[in-house]
């Protein structure tokens, strides 16, 4: 099975329900063990976090957004979060 998909979301904290139920609905499409998808929709979920609380510190307001995209090839997953943050070093 193949499998691409990304959505744009916008930096702030209450877009991290979204983020969630987002991951949640593309792993519901992969075959994977229920635990895994719940461990991976809580990483990404951190990971965004970390964007918007990190990459953005300091920033009141904006109208940048980040993308999250799952893909899964030839059975690797691939997890992608783009941003135009600070780089957090």
């Amino acid at each position: 099975m193949n499998l691409s998909e990304s959505k744009d979301f916008p930096i702030n904290t209450s877009s991290l329900k979204e983020v969630r139920t987002f991951s949640r609905e593309v792993f519901e499409k992969i075959n994977l063990d229920q635990d895994l998808k719940d461990e991976l929709v809580l990483a990404i979920a951190e990971a965004a976090q970390n964007i918007v609380k990190h990459g953005y510190k300091d920033v009141e307001e904006t109208t940048d957004k980040m993308e999250i995209k799952i893909s899964l090839n030839d059975g690797q997953l691939e997890i992608g979060f783009f941003d135009k943050g600070k780089p957090v070093v």
